[in-house]
């Protein structure tokens, strides 16, 4: 297995070294993204288990939200200053709790003292997606919630996010999840209905 993890690029998995905790040859992963890659392997296995074609829409969201961790691990060990990484964490931690704002990347760029050029690109390389992207990631994922927990409309969900308009969430929505957010939810509920 080792041998196979040469060839992958980036250092997401690192081989222990004698005198640490791991042994020689033993692979880990980076710990500081243990929880958030639990989190979503949890919700993923969870997901699978209801066996339905309309969780398929889920799970592909959840494998992209794997992908953009594992794809974070990549900046992590780069060829970025580690000043960078604390910064592109906290700028993570920012998005995260205003997710619902609108949010202007050069102003979040001055905020934590990074030029909007060089932030634009730390976040791309650390997270796998713009600070935009992972805005909008944020918010179809909190939508998918909503659709699912509430009997919320399409527009209270909309404003709740930060979406301009109804027709905004179902066009983003549509794009990325492959459904209208109302079907995805008659879906849901469906499938739900069977068990």
């Amino acid at each position: 297995m080792g041998r196979e993890l040469d060839r992958v690029p980036g250092n997401l998995f690192r081989p222990g070294t004698s005198g640490k905790v791991a042994s020689p040859g033993t692979i880990h992963v980076a710990s500081c993204l243990l929880p958030d890659l639990l989190q979503a392997f949890e919700r993923c296995h969870s997901l699978a288990q209801r066996r339905s074609t309309e969780t398929q829409a889920m799970l592909s969201t959840m494998g992209l939200h794997l992908l953009s961790i594992l794809q974070g691990a990549h900046g992590l060990y780069g060829n970025l200053p580690r000043q960078i990484d604390q910064r592109i964490q906290k700028a993570q931690l920012v998005i995260g709790r205003r997710y619902h704002e609108t949010i202007v990347v050069e102003q979040l760029a001055r905020e934590l003292g990074i030029g909007y050029s060089y932030f634009r690109q730390a976040f791309k390389a650390q997270i796998g997606l713009s600070p935009k992207q992972y805005q909008l990631q944020i918010r179809l994922h909190k939508a998918q919630d909503l659709l699912a927990n509430t009997s919320k409309s399409i527009g209270e969900i909309a404003e709740l996010l930060g979406f301009n308009t109804a027709y905004h969430l179902s066009s983003q929505f549509k794009q990325h999840v492959g459904l209208a957010p109302q079907t995805w939810r008659k879906t849901l509920v469906r499938q739900s209905r069977k068990r």
